[in-house]
């Protein structure tokens, strides 16, 4: 079997227990933490904000260390420190000593060792499957949300946040760990080629012409930041994952919001991550065939849909259409992060969305304060919803726009 199987199944592994628990399923948290530590919504919200903001900040050292370095080396080490901090949480008593611990161990831990490094590599295996190969990425994160979001409620409920929170380090500690262990950073490491096709037998130049017929372009970090195209994907990016962090961050408090429980929010927190399994891999399979930005931009629209839903429906069957809508866009996330190797090849791959880190970084540190802050004075998302489903209209736009930038071969 080619082994970019092998490192499909092994990220899938790290980032479904990883981001399953580091960002899906870390709102079941979000009401224990605030009554527990006596702050405010927006409070719990810098958490996750800072979180974002720090990603940013650290994400074109991190993505230049990967294209230095190898994905493997970081995977190692974030891991074990977001596995090691979450296990720390359980100790502190205080607001600011859980800050500290939570940004500057687990969240650099996750940032630095799951979906960057594990994306970059499978940007590497993968080129004419790199969007079925994204979107099984995509889904094991959501299959790690279905499985441990209702376990850690039903931790939370029964033994407090803090074993929660032990269980989650524990958790990632012995499944990232072993798993990264037998990581490989690319196919040329092994002596193989992308999706598993056969060695060249012509010399370098032909083959690398080959290789550009057969679709792939390869830009150099100058070359990528020098493209109108490379900022409007970043651009683009920004505005959406500033209106999907936000809502995975209040998630569970907008259903209470609208009268839901909070063990019941839970469940339709594995609801979500059912949905974007099932939606991540049929995006996947249609983004190796039709074109990846449409797909993107038809799928921001039933978020945007279900929160206008939220603001004007009274019925409950509406709660259910609210994580339903938001997973058909969650399942297009695997296409955005596919569309950077699609549009700049793989060889700066990791530095080029370290680099569009600082931007959605930003976005991210300020859409779930905002929330917060919003609900705090008014009692009520109504705001925020209308806000976001703006945001995502006009993301949806920026989509249309995109368009393969020329290759750099053509300018020299």
């Amino acid at each position: 079997m080619f082994y970019g199987w092998w490192i499909l199944i092994l990220g899938a592994m790290i980032n479904g227990v990883g981001l399953g628990i580091t960002y899906h399923s870390f709102t079941v948290f979000f009401l224990p933490l605030k009554r527990d530590l006596g702050v405010s919504s927006a409070a719990i919200s810098l958490l996750y904000g800072a979180a974002r903001l720090e990603g940013g900040v650290e994400g074109p050292v991190v993505g230049y260390l990967i294209d230095r370095f190898g994905p493997r080396k970081l995977i190692l080490i974030g891991s074990g420190l977001a596995g090691v901090g979450l296990i720390l949480l359980s100790t502190v008593q205080d607001f600011l000593t859980f800050f500290l611990i939570y940004v500057f161990l687990v969240s650099l831990g996750a940032n630095a060792g799951f979906f960057h490094p594990i994306t970059t590599a499978v940007n590497k295996w993968f080129v004419r499957r790199r969007g079925i190969a994204f979107s099984v990425i995509t889904a094991s994160g959501n299959i790690g949300s279905m499985i441990i979001a209702p376990i850690l409620s039903y931790i939370i409920l029964v033994f407090g946040w803090r074993a929660g929170a032990v269980f989650a380090g524990l958790a990632i500690l012995i499944v990232a760990l072993p798993a990264a262990l037998r990581f490989k950073n690319a196919p040329e490491d092994m002596g193989l080629q992308p999706d598993g096709q056969p060695l060249p037998q012509t010399p370098r130049a032909l083959s690398e012409g080959a290789e550009k017929k057969g679709g792939e372009v390869s830009f150099t970090v100058q070359e990528a930041l020098r493209t109108p195209r490379y900022w409007l994907l970043s651009a683009t990016l920004s505005l959406r994952l500033l209106v999907t962090v936000a809502l995975n961050t209040h998630f569970v408090p907008i259903l209470v919001w609208k009268g839901m429980s909070e063990v019941g929010s839970a469940f339709l927190v594995s609801l979500l991550a059912f949905g974007s399994i099932l939606t991540s891999l049929v995006f996947g399979w249609l983004g190796d065939r039709w074109n990846k930005a449409l797909l993107c931009s038809l799928g921001t629209l039933p978020t945007a849909i279900a929160m206008v839903g939220l603001i004007l429906g009274r019925e409950e069957l509406i709660l259910f259409f609210f994580p339903v809508g938001f997973a058909i866009t969650m399942g297009t996330s695997s296409l955005n992060w596919a569309l950077i190797g699609d549009l700049f090849g793989r060889h700066s791959y990791a530095t080029l969305r370290g680099i569009m880190g600082v931007g959605y970084g930003v976005a991210t540190f300020l859409s779930p304060i905002y929330a917060g802050w919003v609900f705090d004075r008014t009692g009520s998302y109504d705001i925020v919803l209308l806000t976001f489903a703006g945001i995502l209209a006009i993301t949806a736009f920026f989509f249309i726009l995109l368009r393969h930038p020329p290759s750099p071969a053509a300018n020299r």
